[in-house]
């Protein structure tokens, strides 16, 4: 039971694979000095705060767990080459996603 929850092993893979897709929708050599047009986007981001919304509500995730997905995303995007700002920007828009 406590080794559950210390269990973040899904919460990373789910951040690995919203990454990519952040990766793919919003590549980080299209981000420099660029506005990033919200209208074009606007759907394909709606459906991944939607993902990671359902993810939230389909799994228990505890403090431990939320931090390790917002970690990883974090720590993914920066390897990623995405800017610091559009990071943590990203990092405050879906933070309150996870919380129940």
């Amino acid at each position: 039971m406590i080794l559950d929850w210390f269990n973040a092993g899904e919460a990373v893979l789910f951040a690995q694979e919203i990454v990519r897709e952040v990766n793919r929708l919003f590549p980080p050599t299209d981000q420099k000095g660029k506005a990033i047009p919200t209208k074009v986007y606007q759907k394909k981001f709606d459906s991944l705060i939607v993902r990671i919304r359902t993810f939230s509500l389909k799994h228990k995730l505890n403090i431990y767990k939320k931090a390790k997905l917002l970690n990883t995303i974090k720590w993914e995007m920066r390897d990623a080459g995405h800017e610091e700002i559009i990071i943590d920007e990203f990092i405050s828009f879906i933070t309150p996603l996870l919380n129940k």
